[in-house]
């Protein structure tokens, strides 16, 4: 709680333990020390700055430990600088990511989305990468990476007739891809969405909301036309009716199945988690993916301010330093007035015969 009393090192407090039993093992010789003082005379002032020595030395110490735990209270506010870039792409790999209704290329929706992905992999340099898919439910497949060649070989082994995953859960995607955020790293956070737009259950407005409670920026990427296209048949092999469709309004099980872009959901996300929505049909969409990530990733500046506790420490050393002095002082008296007594001693005349 802010304003409370914290310690950065508390274990550091079992020093004043330790120190604890060294003043209870000196208070119990210290009486052969007072008749040691006894024989100077004025045993009374001797002892007393002897003692005083010894209490400020104690305190010495004892701030010093204190100081070593790192004390906190108050609170204060700490401005952010936030550097760099981390992004994690989030793939979407279900049955109508198979369909081929891309203008002018006679590739499948996800083999374009792999395309893009490749080429940013290759162009990532000082971004770190992660991915997720989605098969049913999301999964994050590969962490945050500064190794493109691990990203690339991993886009390398997708291939849509390898998953199993029929439907689309576009939340469960985006919460996987959010997972592979630290929160230690103050770096801008970015989830790059491949989708055609289908999505058979979860809320995708929950799912970015969610993210952008901890500064996740949304960038959406649209691949497949809005005109649509039939699901391939070996993509629906084996699928159960019910599940094998992406839209509730597609027909009968024996009529083919024709899976659009849903450009209006994508484009409301990206405006709601408050990035860049991308035509994943275009042949520049990988180039304008690029220099997006490459202007966020230069920028710098803060990334807002937190509130913790005020350190207190120096507060403590500049205490154990004036007890050290004053300790140092006390000694120094006692042992003046002790040298003083022995030089009266021997300048007295001896007793008269």
């Amino acid at each position: 709680m802010i304003g409370a009393f914290t310690l950065d090192n508390p274990q550091v407090l079992f020093g004043l333990v330790v120190l604890l039993f060294f003043i209870i093992l000196g208070a119990l010789r210290d009486r052969k020390y007072r008749a040691v003082l006894a024989l100077f005379g004025e045993e009374g002032k001797l002892w007393f700055r002897y003692r005083c020595s010894r209490f400020f030395f104690g305190v010495f110490l004892a701030c010093l430990i204190i100081a070593l735990s790192g004390p906190r209270w108050g609170s204060r506010s700490i401005v952010e600088y936030r550097r760099g870039l981390d992004a994690a792409l989030a793939l979407d790999v279900s049955r109508s990511m198979e369909v081929r209704d891309i203008p002018g290329l006679s590739l499948s929706r996800l083999e374009r989305g792999l395309e893009i992905s490749h080429l940013l992999a290759e162009s990532s340099a000082g971004i770190r990468l992660g991915a997720a898919i989605s098969r049913g439910r999301g999964i994050l497949a590969v962490p945050l990476t500064d190794d493109a060649e691990a990203i690339a070989g991993f886009l390398g082994g997708l291939n849509g007739s390898a998953l199993s995953g029929r439907g689309t859960n576009l939340e469960s995607l985006i919460d996987a891809a959010a997972s592979a955020f630290p929160d230690s790293f103050p770096t801008r956070r970015v989830i790059i969405l491949i989708s055609d737009g289908e999505s058979l259950s979860g809320s995708l407005s929950d799912a970015i909301d969610r993210a952008l409670g901890v500064d996740i920026t949304l960038v959406v990427m649209g691949i497949g036309s809005e005109e649509g296209g039939p699901v391939p048949a070996a993509a629906m092999q084996g699928a159960q009716p019910a599940a094998a469709f992406e839209s509730p309004a597609l027909a009968a099980a024996e009529e083919p199945v024709i899976s659009y872009r849903r450009t209006e959901v994508l484009r409301n996300a990206a405006e709601r988690g408050r990035g860049l929505y991308i035509d994943g049909n275009s042949g520049d969409a990988a180039a304008i993916l690029g220099d997006y990530l490459q202007s966020l990733a230069a920028e710098s500046g803060t990334s807002g301010a937190r509130r913790e506790g005020r350190p207190r420490w120096a507060g403590f050393v500049i205490l154990a330093l004036i007890s050290l002095g004053v300790s140092k002082r006390c000694l120094l008296e006692s042992c003046r007035g002790r040298n003083s007594r022995r030089s009266s001693a021997a300048l007295s005349p001896g007793p008269r015969l």
